[in-house]
């Protein structure tokens, strides 16, 4: 059974979100604090997915989740905010959350989310062989199955959308894609959330695969274009 955690301090809006997500067969874990969030957390390993509160009494849903997404690479977060200024939703993605939604939102349309977000995560793709990306150096590789990369050899620390698209970007490589492009490859047609989530997971990506991520050798800026992968260095 699907395993999320509702974070949400106010009672009734708790209640009313729990009900729909055992109602759509999920099984739910709450808390009604950061703290005690973490310690179901801990004690519930299984637990794939998270819907989190950023208003909080003791530690806001950023540290949450910032706490959550160091023990847990690969599982998918929401933040669930009536916080709606620009830097309040960076500061979710940049946070590690997948997703950023603005209170008040339709039970059905969190429930829809939370979905589309699961079959992400856990979708499986057909056993292969590792193949190495088409660079000229061949410096990284990509393990279908596990969902992992390496450069030169050593794992790469990726979240879930950032393998998605380094992956994306390995399969179309010298060719400029937009920000549409990602948008659409990587969190999927239907996404109503803010386009900057993919600047932000840009520059995070570059963080991890680039030497020197401020002059990068392979995910490179196409100004007022988009982003290119270059496989000649």
């Amino acid at each position: 059974m699907k395993k999320i955690l509702i974070l949400e301090d106010e009672m009734s809006i708790r209640d009313f979100i729990v009900f729909n997500f055992k109602r759509a067969g999920y099984e739910v874990f709450e808390a009604g604090s950061g703290n005690e969030a973490l310690t179901v957390f801990s004690e519930n390993p299984g637990i794939t997915l998270a819907v989190l509160d950023v208003m909080l009494p003791d530690i806001d849903g950023f540290e949450v989740c910032r706490k959550l997404r160091a023990q847990n690479k690969t599982m998918g977060i929401i933040m669930l905010s009536a916080k709606d200024l620009d830097e309040d939703v960076l500061s979710g993605f940049i946070s590690g959350a997948d997703d950023y939604i603005k209170k008040p939102v339709s039970a059905s349309v969190l429930v829809a989310k939370v979905d589309a977000l699961y079959r992400r995560i856990s979708a499986i793709a057909a056993p292969v062989q590792p193949e190495p990306a088409k660079t000229a150096k061949q410096v990284f590789v990509l393990d279908e199955k596990k969902r992992s990369a390496t450069k030169n050899g050593h794992p790469l620390d990726l979240t879930p959308n950032e393998y998605n698209i380094l992956k994306y970007f390995i399969e179309h490589p010298d060719v400029v894609v937009t920000r549409d492009d990602i948008l659409q490859a990587v969190w999927g047609y239907n996404f109503n959330g803010d386009a900057d989530i993919v600047n932000v997971n840009i520059t995070r990506l570059r963080k991890k695969i680039e030497d020197k991520p401020s002059k990068p050798d392979f995910l490179q800026t196409s100004w007022g274009k988009g982003y290119i992968w270059k496989t000649e260095q």
